[in-house]
C-alpha cells in the first residue's frame, strides 16, 4: 500500500498495509491455512521466482529468503537446487511453519523495515523477496540493503504488484539504485497472474517479477 498506509490495520490483501504489527498479526493468524488457501487461488510466484533463479543457482550457495512466511519460496528453491536458505519474517507463526519444512538453515524474526537487516555483509549469492514488498513503506531501503548483504556479482530477486508497481514508482526505483552503482537490472518479467482465483485480485491486478545482479 502507499506510505501513507501506516498505522491502520491489515483487513484486505488488497488494500494492504505497510504497518508492521498489523502485518505481524494479519500473518500470524493465517499461518495454519495459509498455504492451503494460497494453493486454492493458484498463487505460483514463488515457483515462477525459483525458476527465474535456477540459472543462477549452484550447489552450495547461500540464499536469503526475505519474507520467507511459511517456507514457499524455501520450499521451490531446494526442489531445483542444493542450495542453503536462510529465512526472515515478521510472523513468528508462520516462522514455525517454515521450520517444520525441515529446508532452512536458518530462520529469524525481524521487522523487514527494521534496517539494516540482522545479517553480514557479503554472506550471500542471492536474496529474495517474494510477495513482501507490498508491506514494505520504503521498498527502494530494503533492496539497497540486500545489496549490503549480497556478494558482488550475486543476484536479487523480487516482485511487486502491478498495481503498487506505477503507484510507488518501480522503473525510477530501480533507475536510481542502478545509477548508485549498487546493481545491473538484469530481467524485468511481463506481468504474470498473481492471484487469479482470488476474488479481490482476478486478472486487473498481477505480479512483475525483476531479477538484478549485485555489482
Amino acid at each position: 500500500m502507499a506510505e501513507d498506509s501506516r498505522d491502520e490495520p491489515l483487513t484486505s490483501l488488497r488494500a494492504g498495509t505497510t504497518d508492521a504489527q498489523a502485518v505481524q498479526t494479519y500473518y500470524d493468524d493465517w499461518a495454519d491455512s495459509y498455504d492451503a488457501e494460497l494453493d486454492s487461488w493458484h498463487y505460483r510466484a514463488p515457483e515462477d521466482a525459483a525458476d527465474l533463479l535456477l540459472p543462477h543457482l549452484a550447489a552450495g550457495q547461500r540464499v536469503l529468503d526475505v519474507g520467507c512466511g511459511t517456507g514457499l519460496l524455501g520450499r521451490a528453491l531446494c526442489a531445483r537446487a542444493k542450495v542453503s536458505v536462510d529465512g526472515l519474517d515478521i510472523s513468528t507463526a508462520s516462522l514455525q511453519q517454515a521450520q517444520r519444512r525441515g529446508l532452512y538453515h536458518q530462520l529469524t524474526q525481524h521487522d523487514l523495515q527494521n534496517l539494516p537487516l540482522p545479517v553480514p555483509d557479503n554472506a550471500y549469492d542471492v536474496a529474495a523477496s517474494i510477495g513482501v514488498l507490498t508491506y514494505i513503506a520504503d521498498a527502494g531501503a530494503l533492496l539497497r540493503d540486500l545489496c549490503r548483504a549480497v556478494r558482488s556479482g550475486g543476484m536479487i530477486a523480487f516482485t511487486q504488484r502491478t498495481d503498487l508497481w506505477q503507484e510507488r514508482r518501480f522503473d525510477d526505483m530501480i533507475a536510481r539504485i542502478e545509477g548508485a552503482g549498487l546493481w545491473q537490472r538484469h530481467h524485468i518479467s511481463t506481468p504474470k497472474p498473481y492471484l487469479p482465483r482470488n476474488a479481490e485480485f482476478a486478472d486487473d491486478i498481477r505480479v512483475i517479477h525483476t531479477l538484478c545482479r549485485v555489482v
